[in-house]
């Protein structure tokens, strides 16, 4: 074991190494790979303290549990955790189904067999016991049951074909090819994949401004590309990049000078150092930016209030 131990939970004694906050003995195993590194400490920390939190607001019957949830199952995936992840899921869609929220229930089951389907193609060896795969398609069944006794019409009729499609589909739950129909007022969450998109397409723009002599959205979509790293769990990432892309500008005065620059770099500085006060700071300075979509603003907006609830909890 590594002697520089980083997580304030973790303790040590006569029966071995143990976690205060799990209230639970650990492996070697887990303390080197979690434990004793920095950055992994802390976002094991964030998805105990997000599930502790969801499950305290299921018990009290509050719909807030639902962000909680999926903060708790983000941070799992990006442990690699992704069956304490998907148990998480499954717990937020018989909630949604106990409260016939059946949008969240789909939305929720989406994202988890998004993920499920990921961890597949990767030999992901968190899934190797059987019981995670029947407990989301159990969930599914449950959900279309549900539905089928309480409502009827088009749109359920249309999210009781995916999911009967994803339930069916096997071992690896193929998805139906039935596409989200952009009329719908399901908001489709799907966690890790959200981000990892959101970063290639900010990358992508920022360039594509940049070369075009667009600076302002230039800073922009370069900011919103690192903070798609951070909601990934790599915060390095995501300033060594917003660092290189200053850098290799021209008009590098004119990103230390824009309003989205400073707030972005609050943001990181707040979660990095768990400093609430600096993210109260950037609840105030978001409001000065002058954004110019209102994509980018509701993104932002995001990952602010994400990287509030993990300060907060």
């Amino acid at each position: 074991m590594e002697t520089q131990i980083n997580c304030v939970y973790l303790s040590l004694s006569a029966k071995g190494a143990g976690c205060k906050l799990r209230n639970t003995l650990l492996s070697n195993a887990e303390v080197k790979a979690k434990c004793s590194i920095q950055d992994l400490a802390v976002m094991c920390v964030d998805a105990y303290n997000a599930l502790f939190k969801a499950q305290s607001l299921i018990k009290e019957n509050s719909t807030d549990a639902f962000l909680w949830v999926s903060e708790s199952a983000n941070q799992f995936e990006n442990l690699q955790e992704t069956d304490n992840a998907l148990q998480v899921i499954v717990r937020g869609i018989e909630f949604a189904i106990e409260n016939t929220l059946f949008d969240k229930g789909y939305e929720l089951f989406r994202y988890g067999r998004s993920m499920y389907e990921a961890g597949l193609l990767r030999n992901d060896t968190a899934l190797t016991n059987p019981e995670i795969k029947h407990a989301l398609v159990k969930s599914g069944e449950s959900l279309i049951e549900k539905m089928r006794e309480i409502r009827e019409g088009s749109d359920v009729a249309d999210m009781q074909a995916e999911l009967k499609a994803a339930v069916l589909g096997g071992v690896q739950l193929k998805k139906a090819e039935k596409e989200e129909d952009e009329e719908s007022k399901i908001v489709i969450v799907d966690g890790r994949s959200l981000y990892e998109k959101k970063a290639r397409e900010y990358r992508e723009g920022a360039e594509t401004y940049a070369n075009s002599g667009m600076t302002s959205n230039a800073i922009t979509f370069a900011c919103m590309a690192a903070l798609s790293e951070l909601m990934l769990g790599r915060p390095k990432e995501g300033l060594v990049y917003l660092t290189k892309f200053v850098s290799s500008s021209e008009k590098q005065h004119e990103f230390h000078e824009d309003a989205c620059f400073q707030w972005t770099k609050i943001v990181f500085r707040a979660l990095v150092e768990r400093n609430e006060d600096d993210i109260q700071k950037a609840n105030v300075m978001f409001f000065k930016i002058p954004w110019s979509f209102k994509d980018d603003r509701e993104f932002a907006r995001r990952v602010m209030d994400s990287v509030q609830r993990r300060l907060s909890s």
